[in-house]
């Protein structure tokens, strides 16, 4: 008999979360970058902001 109480099952994972690594590179100017929201010029991209109607 088994009266080991410690072990307990381990649920299954919901997600597996992929991270790339980013190289480092230049950065904006910490004034800069609060105005662009990023400090990356590589993470600097345009924003469309669309409705959830899925017209725009």
């Amino acid at each position: 008999m088994d009266f080991c109480t410690c072990r307990k099952e381990i649920p299954p994972a919901l997600a597996v979360a992929f991270v790339p690594v980013q190289p480092w590179e230049t950065t904006y100017e910490p004034s800069e970058g609060l105005l662009k929201g990023t400090i990356f010029p590589s993470l600097d991209l345009p924003f469309f902001a669309t409705g959830g109607d899925g017209i725009g």
